[in-house]
């Protein structure tokens, strides 16, 4: 079983099996969906998939969530080749993320997000010749907001910081992203 498998069964059996321990210790389910463009190159979109615990809430201030998630980010979307820095991708990427993320009561829906992410690229390939896997460490800030009622979606924006270790080359890139995520 992978990762992202025990990840999935570890949501189910916490959200839905065990609601004492959950009214105690709230342990959330969060997905997220999101596009990411980079200065040298990078356009790939991500799922993410994973769980938020509720760690506290201040008085005056943000309530804080520790989040765990699993990244899967396809070789291709909507007919677009998915690309990391100038190189195309043969194969699915995959990785985590982990993180705290901040939601705000007042103003309502306002949330600050910073996180660590690692991902891996199984497969790249310039034009037809295969170069090898690849790797991409991430330091993501993120924002995000709430708009209209009921409240469903949580719209994201992110400024990241990546190292992109490829085949060949190494490359210090900014990429920026939005997409959303559940709101909790």
């Amino acid at each position: 079983m992978s990762f992202p498998k025990h990840l999935l069964l570890l949501l189910v059996f916490f959200s839905g099996s065990c609601p004492v321990f959950a009214a105690s210790f709230p342990i959330l389910p969060e997905a997220q969906v999101y596009h990411t463009v980079g200065s040298r190159g990078s356009t790939y979109s991500t799922g993410a998939l994973g769980l938020s615990l509720h760690l506290y809430d201040e008085p005056e201030g943000p309530g804080r969530y520790f989040h765990l998630l699993a990244l899967s980010i396809p070789a291709k979307t909507i007919g677009w080749n998915s690309r990391v820095g100038d190189l195309y991708l043969s194969e699915s990427g995959s990785g985590f993320e982990i993180g705290v993320h901040d939601q705000w009561v007042s103003p309502a829906g306002k949330g600050a997000t910073l996180s660590l992410r690692k991902i891996q690229w199984p497969q790249v390939r310039q034009g037809d010749t295969e170069l090898g896997e690849g790797s991409s460490d991430i330091l993501h800030m993120g924002w995000s907001w709430v708009s209209g009622t009921p409240i469903i979606t949580v719209w994201l924006m992110g400024l990241d910081i990546a190292s992109l270790n490829l085949p060949h080359d190494r490359k210090l890139e900014m990429q920026f992203a939005l997409g959303m995520r559940t709101a909790f």
